[in-house]
Parts: structure tokens; C-alpha cells; sequence
């Protein structure tokens, strides 16, 4: 008996959710349908520049071309010695030791 009240309970329940959930879903769209009913959308209108081929296909014109500097080669840039160095740096010889100090092992630290 407890088992069969305890389904009634939970039927009319959900059923009560689902009825309040569709008035409300039903009620949000017609409030949304009358605020999209009465909105009007401003007419649009061609422009002059919309329609003029001068603007929409310029010509290709270099007029600075001819006054333009041309790029030069220096010496640095074809310096073998700045491109290859000869000389290798041995980073295990010049970096001192890693030590091992007190506070990396604290465990009051790391905690």
C-alpha cells in the first residue's frame, strides 16, 4: 500500500512539473511571437557608391615603383664566421653543480 501511495505521489508530482513547465514554455512564446509581431525593420535604401564600378573595380597602379630602393647586400649578411661559428660552447664545463639545499627536502615546506 505504501509502495502503490508512494507512485501516486510521485505520478502527480511530475505531472504537476510538467503541467507548470508547459504554461510556462507556452506563455514565453506567445510573449515572444507579440514582441516579434510589433517590431518593423527599417526599409533599406541603395546607395550611390553601392552601385559604382569606379569603386568596386579600381585599377591596379603602381605610381612609386620606379622610386623604390633597392635592397643591398652587406657584410654581415654573407659572414661565414656570424653563420657558422667554429667556436662550441662546452655548457657542461662552464654551469656549476646542482646542490641539493635544506629547504627542497622540508617537508613542512611541500605539505
Amino acid at each position: 500500500m505504501k509502495t502503490k501511495i508512494r507512485t501516486l505521489i510521485a505520478i502527480f508530482a511530475l505531472g504537476f512539473i510538467g503541467f507548470t513547465n508547459i504554461n510556462a514554455i507556452s506563455d514565453h512564446k506567445s510573449m515572444l511571437n507579440a514582441a516579434l509581431a510589433t517590431e518593423q525593420e527599417e526599409q533599406l535604401t541603395v546607395e550611390p557608391w553601392m552601385i559604382d564600378e569606379d569603386y568596386w573595380t579600381p585599377e591596379a597602379t603602381f605610381t612609386n615603383a620606379e622610386a623604390e630602393e633597392s635592397l643591398e647586400m652587406e657584410s654581415w649578411m654573407t659572414n661565414e664566421s656570424l653563420w657558422n661559428p667554429s667556436d662550441e660552447v662546452d655548457t657542461l664545463a662552464s654551469e656549476k653543480a646542482l646542490k641539493v639545499e635544506s629547504w627542497m627536502t622540508s617537508e613542512s615546506i611541500w605539505e
